[in-house]
This record gives structure tokens, C-alpha cells and sequence, in this order.
């Protein structure tokens, strides 16, 4: 589904994007850092294809969610003819296992309790594994638990593989342990549920100052929810982030490492 946002965007959009980018900066430090996570990569179409082509032109770095199981050699063959050799713009990481919901009532959740323990562990594993047969050492320990949301047992399943961290929606809960750091999302450009257009280009500028100020933004993009608007939205977003020099793009490695302020 697509959200009104990007029906019919207004004239005028490229200065309140620059107003809501400067605001939040003023209202922080000065600086940030900012990190884009792609979800639901692993089957190539039009438009992923779109979006990873958009992120090779602008040089930008990109952190790809994959589900594991829609994965192959063939496939991962065809989204570095897109990426190129594997470097440090790309932060390849596992995204749930099967992509499937396992909960009867309530939100949907492939990690959640409606699941035993050891069958989260198993599929973790799996995953993972899965993954770095693929990918080697191509593939960073961090997790995105499908529709962003896992429970205990998820986390601690995480820690005794040896994850380095994951990728949750801010304020997520259960609280992920310190020797698990959550790399947390705070703007969603594509999941957006309000009524209009208009609405929903407000509630979006004023998440992405509230990020800048924070001095970390994160970025969640869905191409399957992606027309030709959206696309032309995010190309402007990120030639204006590319344009400042107090924002640093950055992926999760850098973020684990500690490298960025």
C-alpha cells in the first residue's frame, strides 16, 4: 500500500525538507549522524533494483535487511551486478528468517511469544548460517527482526550467536541488553498510516528533525511501498543530506565500531 504522502507531493517540498534537516541540527549539536536500513531485500524487482541503483549513484551507504530464505547464489550474484564487489557502502544483514507471522492475536511478529524459545534460536541459526555460506564475509552480525519486533528470548538468542547487534524501531521492547546495541530506526518513510497527504508530509519532516537533533537519525525504507513520487522524494533527501556537511552517512558497522562521534 502507498501511502497519500506520495500522491500528490507540493511544490514548495524541497524547502520544507531543508527547513525540517536545518531545524533538527540547530536543535541538536550541529552534527549527526544518519544510516538508511532497507527491509525486505532478498527477491530482485523493479523496485529494489530502483533503490540500490539509486544509493550506487549517490555514493551513499546503505543497509540492506535480507531474509535469509529469499536468498540464493544466484540472487545475491545479481544484487552485487547492482552494489559491485562488496565494500563499506553496503551493510548486508539478516532480516527474520522466513519473513512469516507466527502470532494469532496482536501484532504481527515472526520472533514473538508465540514461539518457543529454542524454535527462535534454531531459525536465528539458520539464518545466519545460512547467510554466511552466501555472503562470507560480506555479511554483518546484526539483526532486523521482521515488522520490528522480537521478544527475550529473541535477544538472548542473539547474544549466545554471537550477533553484534540489531535494528528495531525506536523505544522497541523489550530493552535489548548493552552487549547487544540496538541501532535504532526513528523515521519510517514508507509504513505510514495517516489519512493525508499533507498530514503525513508533517508528521515525516517533524521525525526527521526530532532524529537530526537526537544526532542519530535512522531511516526505514520499504521499496515495496515505493512508486515513481517516492523515489523521486528519497533522490531529493539524500542529494540535500549529501549537500550538508555536518551529516554523516554511516552504516551499522561504523556505529558498532564506534568510529563516528
Amino acid at each position: 500500500m502507498i501511502s497519500p504522502l506520495y500522491t500528490d507531493l507540493p511544490s514548495n517540498l524541497k524547502k520544507q525538507l531543508e527547513y525540517a534537516i536545518d531545524k533538527g541540527l540547530a536543535d541538536g549539536t550541529g552534527e549527526a549522524n544518519i544510516f538508511f536500513r532497507a527491509d525486505d531485500i532478498g527477491v530482485p524487482s523493479k523496485q529494489s533494483t530502483q533503490l540500490i541503483q539509486l544509493f550506487a549513484k549517490t555514493k551513499l551507504p546503505l543497509c540492506l535487511a535480507i531474509v535469509p530464505t529469499w536468498l540464493t547464489r544466484v540472487r545475491f550474484a545479481a544484487l552485487l551486478e547492482l552494489t559491485g564487489p562488496p565494500t563499506a557502502q553496503w551493510c548486508f544483514h539478516q532480516h527474520g528468517w522466513l519473513h512469516r507471522n507466527y502470532e494469532e492475536r496482536g501484532k504481527k511478529q515472526e520472533f514473538g511469544p508465540a514461539r518457543p524459545a529454542a524454535a527462535q534460536r534454531e531459525d536465528l541459526r539458520k539464518g545466519k548460517e545460512h547467510l554466511l555460506t552466501i555472503m562470507d564475509k560480506a555479511f554483518t552480525p546484526v539483526f532486523t527482526p521482521p515488522w520490528n519486533r522480537c521478544s527475550d528470548d529473541t535477544l538472548q538468542g542473539l547474544l549466545d550467536l554471537k550477533f553484534q547487534g540489531l535494528s528495531r524501531s525506536i523505544n522497541a521492547k523489550p530493552k535489548s541488553p548493552q552487549r547487544l546495541p540496538d541501532i535504532e530506526i526513528n523515521t519510517d518513510l514508507h509504513t505510514r498510516k495517516e489519512g493525508t497527504g499533507e498530514e503525513s508530509l508533517q508528521k515525516l519532516l517533524a521525525e526527521i528533525s526530532r532524529g537530526l537533533a537526537a544526532g542519530r537519525s535512522g531511516i526505514m525504507i520499504h521499496h515495496q511501498r515505493m512508486n515513481q513520487t517516492a523515489f523521486d522524494f528519497l533522490a531529493l533527501f539524500l542529494t540535500l543530506i549529501s549537500s550538508r556537511q555536518h551529516i554523516r552517512p554511516v552504516t551499522f558497522q561504523e556505529l558498532l565500531q564506534g568510529k563516528p562521534s
